[in-house]
């Protein structure tokens, strides 16, 4: 298994910016020391939920400030980018951190992030899917080139330079988790990005989806890639880990109060809910523990398909000196018990046999909320 680390900088009491984003570079930073592979950057606008507004000027910052990780966006929310002008600054980041980015890339899924942008949530997919074929011919063709889709017009002949160090180009990495989402995967040879919140159910639906996709367009289905966000805190007994609950929590809330507009001043509107979890059933859902629980949990994960685990450790305003503690046991303990761990030889074929997946049956299989920053 690959691990890394994912941030969006959730800012709860509305802290100073810069030090709030230095403390994740830290930790990055460090992450690289102990043995992580990638980082990744999400992208959200005007609420407290995540403050993380720039994710290629972030990722250029992060990437001069270290040297072995790959350095990953998680997602960027495609739609609301002119996908030219996105074209030229992923391959001149790619360039100036010598090859080590990776284009996480999504539909999105916010309406209030995409109202302030003058897009409808409906007419994303439709704009997602024509801003990623226009950035893959941007990357790839030295011909000039027009297009004309329903949202994106390019009319006057246009070629793309610089192209990215990477060839064809960087790795991409989709955030998604319907049946639509999942053919984009496999018809561009992107790894998915689910999230441990849906449960082992869910994760299984996501990865026959992807199989069966790639059947129908007649490409191979073994040594398939899945990646997984899982909200993660180590600590050195269970009970300790399980203290940080009410932070997790937080991050829960305020993701669900995004979703339905409850925002203030940029403030996310964060209260219990009806129906909320447990404690218990809530925890069923996180990466908390001692090094010996979180292990069997991401092997239990890597029985369902799993990968890549991208750790979301700084969540819900959690102190940086518990997020660096955490950092340092996954590094010392859990990661080392993992490197060799992967998917179990003939997951696919058996997935290939069993029956497609639909839509409605992805929705029945996700045992929790949807996740934060995967569109539905």
């Amino acid at each position: 298994m690959q691990f890394g680390l994912f941030y969006e900088w959730p800012n709860p009491t509305i802290r100073n910016w810069k030090t709030l984003f230095e403390e994740g570079v830290e930790q990055i930073q460090y992450s690289e020391e102990m043995g992580f592979d990638y980082c990744l950057i999400a992208e959200h606008h005007f609420s407290n939920y995540g403050n993380s507004p720039a994710p290629l000027m972030q990722a250029l910052y992060i990437g001069q400030r270290t040297k072995r990780i790959k350095i990953a966006t998680g997602i960027i929310v495609v739609p609301i980018w002119d996908p030219l002008r996105l074209s030229e600054e992923v391959a001149v980041l790619d360039n100036l951190i010598d090859g080590r980015f990776i284009c996480g890339v999504g539909r999105g899924y916010q309406p209030h992030e995409f109202a302030r942008f003058g897009i409808t949530v409906p007419e994303s997919r439709q704009r997602f899917s024509e801003s990623l074929d226009v950035m893959i011919k941007a990357w790839t063709q030295d011909e000039s080139f027009t297009y004309n889709g329903e949202y994106v017009k390019i009319p006057n002949e246009v070629t793309v330079w610089p192209k990215p160090l990477q060839k064809p180009h960087p790795p991409l990495w989709l955030a998604g988790t319907s049946i639509d989402s999942m053919q984009l995967a496999a018809k561009w040879d992107m790894m998915p990005v689910t999230t441990g919140l849906l449960g082992g159910d869910g994760m299984r639906a996501h990865l026959t989806s992807l199989i069966h996709a790639r059947m129908d367009l007649g490409k191979d289905i073994h040594g398939i890639e899945l990646g997984m966000q899982a909200i993660t805190h180590v600590a050195p007994t269970d009970e300790e880990a399980r203290e940080q609950i009410e932070y997790a929590r937080w991050q829960n809330r305020a993701g669900r109060a995004l979703g339905r507009l409850e925002v203030t001043n940029g403030r996310v509107d964060v209260k219990p809910y009806e129906g909320e979890p447990d404690d218990d059933r809530f925890m069923e859902r996180l990466y908390f523990g001692s090094p010996e629980t979180v292990i069997a949990k991401f092997k239990r994960a890597a029985e369902l398909g799993v990968t890549h685990v991208s750790c979301w450790s700084m969540f819900g305003g959690l102190e940086h000196e518990k997020i660096m503690r955490s950092i340092r046991l996954m590094g010392e303990e859990v990661i080392p018990a993992l490197k060799d761990v992967h998917p179990p030889t003939g997951l696919e074929d058996e997935l290939a046999k069993t029956s497609k997946i639909t839509q409605e049956d992805l929705q029945s299989a996700r045992s929790g909320p949807a996740p934060s920053d995967v569109p539905t």
